[in-house]
């Protein structure tokens, strides 16, 4: 009997599991009892303290239950091309960048276990086309990850590109071939495969072209506090330091962390949080001092994630709406201000290129020119924004635009690589 394989896809915002199980296939598990949609584990890590964790969206609850103390870990997985990025430490912990995604690989397969009442030693695991530009970075991620599934306990995995298993899924719909191009826009990266794809079996040589870049929804995001919320947090702070004559601004470094969700939580690192204390010691003015005032109010208790949340409702409201609100409400953070949708694809535009760049750089490779192409097949959430779905659709024309199931298709398709790239089980 051929061995049970995992399928994992794992996310920067959203992580599922499927199976291939005795030439069948096993679709989504529910890994996630309690969320609204049990197939979708959020990729959430919570350490109330050094001895605990929980997962998904208990890791929420659990951090509101114990009061937002502790450390909440998101959007870890953009972390992996970063050599700077070793991990971190709670309380007398030292967890690595490759613990913590190991930490979450392994609860994911205790309960697939669980669920399928078998032990699991094998698995395909989803990966971006690329992790980084760099060729060097993208190899230290793949490093990293082959690393963690080692430590989740599975010992043969196979990496396919995600935007492959999006292909691969569609393929599945098809009765004639087709030179299909899928876009898959998750958290952390957008994804480009042109293949040619049909109803008869697949073959490498069928792959035309792969590339992608290491921005999308996460990055979005990060537009709306480096360019207007995080004004709020003193990113424009004038002070000096003790005995010194010179105005400095708020340090760059500081803000990149504000600005992006993955990095937003290392601001409570004493060195990091105690040079914000230093800041506002010498802070210029009222204003700036009652600036840095919120951030740390945003720290101590703990409301980065719900504030990051409250970012992404106001991006969906501005993929239906020229104009939306954003207000936070927690005492002592109030903040109201209005985003407009012409604002935020202007602050998108080097985001934008970059992504479009991965685009022509797939259609190269191929050789082939935008026309030739028959269908657009588009996964991931970011999918919708509109400045996205426009090009897509001004260089596609409408008529080619497929959009396949968000969260489900790129699994669906791992499940299809399971069994046609079964491991060779003596």
């Amino acid at each position: 009997m051929a061995e049970t394989i995992l399928a994992v896809d794992f996310g920067t915002s959203n992580s599922l599991a499927g199976a291939w199980k005795d030439g069948h296939r096993i679709e989504a598990l529910p890994l996630d009892p309690t969320a609204i949609d049990p197939t979708l584990m959020r990729t959430l890590l919570y350490f109330p303290d050094e001895d605990r964790c929980f997962y998904g969206t208990e890791a929420i609850g659990q951090y509101l239950q114990h009061e937002m103390e502790g450390r909440l870990f998101r959007s870890f997985k953009t972390h992996l091309p970063n050599r700077n990025y070793l991990g971190t430490v709670i309380g007398d912990r030292i967890l690595t960048l490759e613990n913590l995604v190991g930490i979450f690989l392994l609860e994911m397969r205790k309960r697939a276990e669980s669920h399928l009442n078998e032990p699991i030693e094998a698995a395909v695991i989803g990966r971006p086309a690329r992790y980084s530009m760099d060729a060097a970075s993208d190899n230290f991620a793949l490093h990293r990850m082959t690393k963690a599934a080692q430590f989740a306990g599975f010992k043969r995995v196979e990496f396919v590109p995600e935007p492959l298993a999006a292909a691969l899924d569609m393929r599945r719909q098809l009765t004639e071939e087709k030179i299909v191009l899928v876009g898959d826009f998750g958290g952390g990266t957008s994804d480009f495969t042109l293949i040619r794809i049909g109803p008869e079996s697949f073959k490498k040589e069928h792959v035309l072209g792969i590339d992608g870049c290491p921005l999308a929804g996460d990055a979005l995001d990060s537009l709306f506090m480096s360019h207007k919320l995080n004004t709020f947090f003193g990113a424009t702070a004038e002070y000096k330091v003790s005995l010194g004559r010179n105005r400095m601004r708020m340090p760059l470094s500081i803000m990149e962390r504000l600005n992006r969700p993955a990095q937003i939580v290392h601001l409570r690192e004493p060195d990091t949080y105690n040079f914000i204390r230093e800041i506002r010691k010498g802070a210029l003015s009222l204003e700036d001092r009652a600036n840095i005032d919120r951030l740390f109010l945003l720290i101590e208790d703990q409301q980065i994630f719900s504030f990051f949340e409250q970012i992404e409702k106001t991006k969906r409201v501005l993929s239906e709406s020229e104009e939306g609100s954003f207000v936070f409400d927690y005492p002592g953070l109030e903040i109201g201000t209005e985003f407009r949708r012409e604002d935020f694809h202007a602050w998108a535009l080097e985001v934008r290129a970059s992504i479009f760049k991965a685009l022509d750089q797939c259609l190269g490779q191929a050789g082939i020119d935008e026309s030739k192409v028959d269908l657009v097949c588009l996964t991931g959430g970011s999918a919708k924004v509109p400045m996205i779905a426009a090009e897509l659709e001004r260089r596609f024309g409408p008529d080619k635009m497929r959009t396949q199931a968000h969260f489900h298709s790129v699994l669906s398709g791992l499940v299809e690589a399971c069994a046609l790239s079964p491991f060779d089980s003596t």
